[in-house]
């Protein structure tokens, strides 16, 4: 399967979408993951959820910390302590905001051979995983923060609205 993605912005509805778990891991879903890398790769991103590159899927790629991860229906199953991080987001651009996440993280998930790993993960490799398993629940960055920080950012949005709209137009 050889699809042409793309990195959605803001405020593309499948952004606000909880992605669909993967039945099975196979051929597909294992070029779509590769597909998922070169595009995040391309964009000079650390983490790409399939949803911000328009599927309707459960799969994140993550290149952090010179580890590289491929993996099919991540969730957390523990979290430990707290951190606040400077994060910026592919589909958000020009935009960084001070998130409070876990310090420390368990995911369960499969990798690109869909066999079952458990990660424990802290630091920066546990603010990417929380970021991009926020985005396949749904949840984009600016949903963590206050009413107040969000409004600070308001013209940020808009220019990217304003910007995703002229290019879908053309």
């Amino acid at each position: 399967m050889k699809t042409k993605l793309k990195i959605h912005k803001w405020p593309s509805k499948i952004l606000r979408k909880k992605t669909k778990r993967v039945k099975e891991v196979d051929q597909v879903i294992k070029s779509i993951l590769d597909q998922m890398y070169l595009l995040m790769k391309t964009a000079d991103g650390v983490g790409l959820a399939a949803n911000q590159a328009g599927l309707n899927m459960s799969l994140v790629v993550i290149e952090a910390d010179g580890r590289i991860f491929k993996l099919v229906n991540p969730e957390i199953t523990q979290r430990e302590g707290a951190i606040n991080f400077k994060e910026g987001c592919l589909s958000f651009p020009g935009i960084e905001l001070d998130i409070k996440r876990s310090r420390k993280i368990k995911v369960n998930a499969l990798d690109q051979e869909g066999k079952s790993l458990e990660l424990e993960l802290d630091g920066l490799l546990a603010v990417v995983f929380q970021h991009e398993i926020d985005h396949i629940n749904g949840i984009s960055f600016i949903d963590r923060v206050s009413f107040w920080q969000r409004a600070r950012i308001k013209h940020k949005l808009r220019r990217i609205k304003k910007s995703n709209s002229q290019t879908l137009e053309s």
